[in-house]
């Protein structure tokens, strides 16, 4: 057996690392946003509306995002203040924008402190408020569509708001894309709701910023389980820090083992690692659905995963002093090392494999190490500690002392993220602050969580600015299937 461990391999994992960081980050920030405060009384007769087939189930305390995002009244003089905006953008598609800016222009017709937000199994996704002044929230409605007034049909009240409809039944206020697939939605829901998943409900009423539901077998997040696995995420938002928690359940509230498929990290590899690394991502040895993992870490993934006996790890850092090389990942602009544990009858083979694709350019530098150079960077590769290496623009070094053990000690996978405020890589990607990212994922939990530096912001309001947001938040969209 050869393992494929060339160049290509080393392109896919290093040269477009950022790529792939940014789906990594739009996962985490679409599962914090797109699921605050106290338990309120009206979230769990919503829940009771959502049919049992639902793939996707959201609370969000809209009142709360839009007071930590610095805007408690969203819409003044009619428009949506732009903060605002961006939070509408993070918990519902653009066609529901301008219904969704009809409701919050409401007052207090609509209670927006509970949200509840369903993706059925057709795809179509419908927005549930309880009603506190249905005349009032009627009249706004009526007055926001384009015919002036409210139709009704088999005991709702209803119009078209733009691409979507409005529907009012009693104290519930509806927005779907139609108002078949909202009727047959609710009828449906009569007869078996997902307020019965007992376990899934009472983790949709916890009193985080926002929670959500997501049904493994449905989605990408098949090697987490079947049909009867949830991903269940809440939201957390504090001025230091926006963070998630992430497990998974069934549909009675039984845990299972969200990092169980990963052995735990072994952390000989951050010998390797320099302090100044700016991105440091390590898992260890997968024995779970590889395809699957591989499309979750996207670029991050080495096209030789399938044969890691051990720690995968990789780290990268800019080198060039221009940040406009280092946005755009011009050729020599970044430092990158991968390291992976193979089985040591295959110790010799990836090594060959490295000096055929560097095409006869190859020198020896150390006993374990080699070198070759191109036009444009200078490349590593060697044998430590039972693993294959390859770096590009930096020596491999054994000898580095770094403050990461803390954040992969113990862990089945973990990220560490971290840019330096007016730094090249802050420069680089626009931000007028830095930030520290980090993930880690143990047997039973997975944490994430962010902080910035540099800025006297909140921290949900310094994420809302952040420029790659908006292309997180698509990038997201699109590897899901949403």
């Amino acid at each position: 057996m050869k393992l494929d461990l060339g160049l290509a391999g080393y392109i896919l994992v290093g040269r477009r690392h950022m790529c792939c960081l940014g789906l990594l980050l739009g996962l985490i920030f679409m599962l914090m946003f797109q699921s605050c405060g106290k338990k309120l009384e009206h979230m769990e007769p919503l829940v009771e509306m959502v049919p049992d087939n639902a793939v996707v189930v959201r609370t969000v305390n809209l009142s709360r995002l839009m007071t930590e995002a610095g805007c408690p009244t969203p819409v003044k003089g009619g428009e949506l203040l732009p903060d605002a905006a961006k939070v509408l953008s993070l918990v519902a598609e653009p066609d529901y924008r301008d219904a969704l800016v009809v409701l919050l222009g409401a007052g207090n017709a609509v209670d927006l402190s509970r949200m509840v937000y369903y993706t059925t199994n057709e795809g179509r996704d419908v927005i549930m408020f309880h009603v506190k002044d249905g005349k009032s929230l009627e009249k706004v409605i009526a007055e926001a569509s384009a015919t002036g007034k409210m139709e009704e049909v088999d005991g709702v009240s209803y119009c078209n708001i733009g691409d979507v409809v409005i529907v009012v039944e009693g104290k519930n206020c509806i927005v779907g894309s139609d108002l078949v697939a909202v009727l047959s939605s609710l009828a449906r829901a009569k007869n078996s709701h997902f307020g019965s998943f007992v376990g899934l409900h009472e983790f949709l009423e916890q009193p985080h910023a926002a929670n959500l539901a997501i049904n493994c077998g449905n989605s990408m997040l098949s090697y987490m389980g079947g049909k009867n696995k949830w991903l269940c995420v809440s939201f957390n938002v504090t001025r230091q820090s926006v963070s998630v928690v992430g497990e998974v359940l069934d549909r009675d509230g039984n845990r299972d083992s969200i990092g169980g498929n990963f052995e735990e990290i072994n952390t000989d590899f951050l010998r390797y690692t320099p302090e100044k690394s700016a991105v440091v991502l390590a898992f260890g040895k997968f024995k779970g659905n590889v395809r699957g993992l591989s499309m979750l870490l996207g670029r991050f993934a080495p096209i030789y995963l399938a044969q890691a006996d051990g720690t995968t790890s990789l780290c990268a850092m800019p080198v060039s002093g221009n940040p406009s090389a280092v946005r755009e990942q011009t050729p020599g602009s970044w430092a990158v090392e991968t390291m992976v544990h193979v089985p040591q009858d295959q110790i010799a083979i990836g090594i060959e494999q490295y000096k055929d694709r560097a095409g006869g350019k190859v020198e020896k530098v150390a006993d374990n190490q080699w070198e070759y150079f191109t036009d444009t960077d200078n490349y590593y590769f060697g044998a430590y500690d039972g693993c294959l290496m390859f770096s590009s623009n930096r020596e491999i070094d054994g000898g580095h002392d770094n403050g990461f053990a803390g954040d992969f000690m113990g862990k089945r996978a973990a990220i560490v993220v971290d840019v330096p405020n007016e730094s090249v890589l802050a420069k680089a990607w626009g931000l007028p602050y830095g930030f520290t990212f980090k993930v880690a994922v143990e047997d039973m939990e997975w944490n994430a969580r962010i902080t910035f530096n540099g800025t006297g912001m909140s921290a949900f309001k310094a994420l809302l600015n952040m420029p790659q947001l908006p292309d997180l938040h698509a990038r997201y969209n699109r590897m899901a299937g949403l």
